[in-house]
């Protein structure tokens, strides 16, 4: 099964002056005695041109870089201020969950994210204008499909391939063929919100962009004629 939702603090910060000195103060009142407070890069580079952040990590003992080379894994317990993520950056960082004890996340592209925003709801530092506008609504169905999968599927598996694999993909086609509306993006989001990490987001976001434009990924498993019918029952109960 797939971890349990995100339940470690996390925050947004506007991508100016104001917004990254609330995003350092927030992730310094979430640390703990023999916390490390870990800010995240794309690249090496990015810290370079950045005077700032390169002076919070030069400055202190207790604050260390990390980059997404490698995956971007987190040795030390503490805060991560990770700066200028897309959701698959994010999506790699969280491998590391274990060890995240809040999460800010500084922006550069609202856009990019704003699917992980609308399904984790952060709390908004600095410049709110960017946010006012959050929602990304996933139809009740898809997303007791997706609880479903999480159910069957071993988090520390790939979804590219094999078993589960076919546990996505035969889910995702049997939304399509009912009819049901799925984005990508939206999705890739709630995953991200509720557990999964690595590529997986990733490739489920990959999987319902290539099933909404006719493509039918390879899959060998066959759902039960009544599976959208018992996900609609399952649906109408949360909503009730």
């Amino acid at each position: 099964m797939f971890d349990q939702a995100v339940t470690y603090p996390c925050a947004i910060a506007s991508n100016d002056a104001e917004g990254l000195e609330e995003a350092i103060n927030w992730c310094c009142e979430h640390m703990e005695d023999g916390d490390t407070l870990t800010v995240w890069t794309k690249l090496k580079s990015n810290l370079a041109s950045h005077s700032d952040l390169r002076q919070l990590v030069d400055r202190h003992s207790h604050v260390e870089h990390v980059t997404n080379r490698g995956g971007a894994f987190i040795e030390r317990g503490g805060p991560v201020l990770m700066a200028w993520p897309d959701m698959s950056d994010i999506g790699e960082l969280v491998r590391s969950a274990s060890r995240i004890r809040s999460l800010c996340v500084l922006t550069w592209n609202e856009d990019e994210i704003r699917p992980w925003v609308a399904a984790v709801m952060p709390e908004i530092l600095g410049d709110e204008s960017d946010w006012e506008d959050t929602a990304e609504d996933i139809d009740p169905v898809v997303i007791e499909a997706l609880k479903s999968v999480m159910k069957t599927v071993n988090h520390n598996n790939t979804i590219a391939a094999g078993f589960e694999k076919d546990v996505v993909v035969s889910s995702l086609l049997a939304l399509h063929d009912a009819g049901l509306q799925m984005d990508g993006e939206a999705m890739q989001g709630w995953a991200l919100a509720n557990g999964w990490s690595g590529k997986n987001p990733q490739h489920l976001a990959k999987y319902v962009h290539d099933i909404n434009a006719g493509k039918r990924p390879r899959c060998s498993r066959v759902l039960s004629g009544d599976y959208i019918d018992s996900l609609r029952h399952r649906a109408g109960e949360g909503n009730a």
